[in-house]
């Protein structure tokens, strides 16, 4: 009879209602055409989108939790030595100084980077002098490192052991501590990539011209770069006496170090400034930010502004065409 529903219509109907409401309707109509090898697809599917969505979730809050930690560290570092006497400043600069004086003689002009001693442990492990020269917090802290540029604010520490590596910046053994002297050459590494933060990861945005910055016991100074090159990590000792032998006659000279490219790690990343005058020179590092950032950040906004506006636009769109049929519908006469 024309007032009865077939059997199967009501089978899919009742299948229909037992499937949660968060399904989505083209899994829901699968499943009430008993379509299941696609539904199965569809929720495969959306199980390693949600499953993605969270391991980037969980990278990007690691990332953005280690870079408020190591730009916490960094300012605690800068600021510190304000508090300590004028005199203990004073002989910490000195012990540094005398540190810096004496590395022809230990080293004989030699940049012993990633060297061993006898027993296979990293030379510096074994310096005591070196650990406790420049100790700003008594955490192996010597400064901190700031790149306006490329959002970079993170401390720099004694050595460029992996954990180290995993908190900051690390100063290579053999290279002069970064008091900003004339004649010192300073070598800094740091990771980029890597969950530990973003630390290094945008060095290759670096252009000649551009600055960066070293709080060291209470004093800011500004480097200019100079010099940009990729090499192989074996000629990285060699590199690098080329470099202070080329930059660091009259004025102190700090190289930045990472692995790239990015994931690969098959090469260095050297990037070289030479200190100049603040502000004379260079502008002091409170007045530069990071143009990529402020950019995204505004991008990202309008972006967001634009979906609010279309959710919006759509749901009076939908409200008015429900107003337009409730009002037509009103106007239509039955007659009996």
């Amino acid at each position: 009879m024309s007032g009865e529903r077939p059997e199967g219509h009501e089978r899919h109907a009742a299948t229909g209602t037992r499937h949660a409401a968060w399904f989505a309707p083209r899994i829901r109509a699968d499943l009430r055409h008993q379509d299941t090898l696609t539904a199965s697809f569809a929720i495969i599917g959306w199980a390693c989108y949600i499953l993605a969505a969270l391991m980037l979730s969980w990278v990007v809050g690691a990332l953005i939790h280690n870079d408020i930690i190591a730009r916490s560290v960094a300012d605690d570092v800068a600021s510190a030595p304000a508090a300590w006497p004028a005199e203990s400043r004073r002989k910490a600069l000195e012990s540094a100084r005398d540190y810096n004086n004496a590395l022809q003689t230990v080293f004989a002009g030699r940049i012993p980077a990633d060297a061993q001693g006898a027993d296979g442990a990293p030379l510096e492990t074994a310096d005591g002098k070196y650990a406790n020269t420049l100790d700003v917090d008594g955490n192996g802290a010597m400064a901190r490192l700031r790149i306006p540029k490329i959002s970079v604010n993170i401390p720099v520490y004694h050595t460029t052991l992996d954990n180290v590596l995993d908190k900051g910046a690390g100063h290579i053994y053999g290279t002069a501590m970064p008091v900003g002297d004339a004649h010192t050459y300073s070598v800094l590494a740091a990771h980029s990539g890597g969950v530990q933060g973003m630390l290094f990861t945008r060095l290759n945005e670096m252009k000649r011209g551009d600055v960066f910055y070293l709080d060291v016991l209470g004093g800011e100074h500004g480097y200019r770069i100079g010099d940009i090159r990729t090499i192989k990590p074996d000629q990285m000792e060699h590199t690098l006496q080329m470099l202070r032998a080329q930059y660091a006659n009259d004025n102190a000279t700090v190289t930045m170090v990472t692995c790239t490219p990015i994931g690969v790690n098959t090469d260095r990343l050297l990037v070289t400034g030479v200190r100049e005058p603040i502000p004379d020179n260079i502008p002091p590092a409170d007045t530069q930010s990071d143009g990529l950032l402020i950019a995204i950040g505004v991008g990202l906004a309008c972006f967001l502004v634009a979906i609010l506006a279309a959710i919006l636009v759509t749901r009076w769109i939908r409200h008015r065409r429900r107003e337009q049929r409730a009002s037509s519908g009103h106007g239509i006469t039955v007659h009996g």
